[in-house]
């Protein structure tokens, strides 16, 4: 029979409720604050143009290039692709835009961000874990947008020409972005997290009251190390390219003259749509502005943590 000094006390449980209030608050404000980076579309441009242009080659390669365009639609950047087959003449299957959801960066983001966060664990583990988990997420992504022509294939081939006859291949799409990669970064994270001995690391820490470090000391660098040169370089360009945008660029400027000239009573829709492209040309500048500013804070200040095991300090010391 236990005794009373055998049962988990009121504080302990207060504790551990804090840790996970922690977790879920950090891991909302995080979610919040990247829908806001990334609310203007094609945030990921570059990188978007990549995937397509990854998926179209893959494509070609598996099913032959005959059955697959690769294009852009009047103006806008070449990221859609379209898919050929008999059995698909008449559905009406929707040419596929590569947008910045698809492109699996916000699952990468969260992984990052969960892994990054994690109490015990040495600076140098934590990149490795980052960088395994955005490579697993990356490939898995690419074989996600390559199954779609097969799956949508598969549902014509049964019912030639009908409308809708492509659903799997959408069913499919929904799921990997709703639960699929959510079930791969909840895997990964917890073997990543046994992998490098995770809990007897946290519990070494002890009580700490938070699950993640605070920071102890904020200090400016006294030598830059390249790889702060070259984030400084990357973060000078993004913010006058940014800047040129907002002040000097012609089409900008087209933008406004247009949106302040529309008439919402007479034309709403047009005004909306006017106004919502100039929000996004702007929005995306300033969000550039940001992280240019983040960018350069990040090479140029260190941050000395409250928690800090062997590795980590040795991490420190070679930096």
């Amino acid at each position: 029979m236990k005794s009373a000094g055998d049962d988990v006390s009121w504080s302990e449980i207060a504790a551990k409720l804090k840790i996970i209030g922690s977790v879920v608050a950090l891991l909302i404000l995080a979610e919040l604050a990247y829908r806001w980076m990334t609310a203007p579309d094609d945030t990921f441009l570059l990188y978007q143009q990549l995937i397509a242009w990854l998926w179209y080659n893959l494509h070609s390669l598996l099913f032959g290039s005959d059955t697959i365009a690769y294009y852009a639609i009047e103006s806008e950047p070449r990221k859609v692709l379209e898919f050929f087959h008999p059995s698909l003449v008449g559905s009406e299957i929707p040419p596929l835009d590569i947008t910045d959801e698809c492109v699996a960066l916000h699952e990468i983001a969260f992984v990052s961000f969960l892994i990054w966060m994690t109490p015990g664990v040495s600076a140098r583990e934590k990149w490795r874990g980052i960088l395994t988990m955005a490579g697993v997420i990356t490939v898995l992504n690419i074989v996600r947008l390559v199954v779609l022509y097969p799956l949508a294939v598969k549902g014509c081939v049964a019912n030639p020409g009908e409308y809708g006859c492509w659903a799997p291949m959408w069913e499919f799409h929904q799921f990997m972005l709703d639960y699929g990669f959510m079930l791969v970064i909840l895997l990964g994270w917890t073997g990543w997290y046994l992998a490098v001995g995770g809990p007897a690391k946290t519990r070494d820490m002890g009580p700490s009251g938070i699950f993640f470090a605070m920071p102890k000391n904020i200090n400016a660098r006294k030598m830059l190390p390249t790889w702060s040169k070259g984030l400084l370089a990357l973060a000078l360009l993004m913010a006058v390219r940014a800047t040129y945008v907002l002040a000097f660029d012609d089409w900008t400027e087209h933008l406004r003259m247009v949106a302040d000239g529309c008439d919402p009573i007479l034309t709403p829709a047009l005004c909306a749509a006017q106004n919502g492209e100039l929000a996004n040309v702007t929005g995306l500048a300033w969000r550039s502005i940001i992280v240019a500013t983040v960018m350069g804070l990040f090479a140029t200040v260190k941050i000395d943590w409250e928690h800090h095991d062997d590795a980590t300090s040795k991490d420190d010391e070679e930096e």
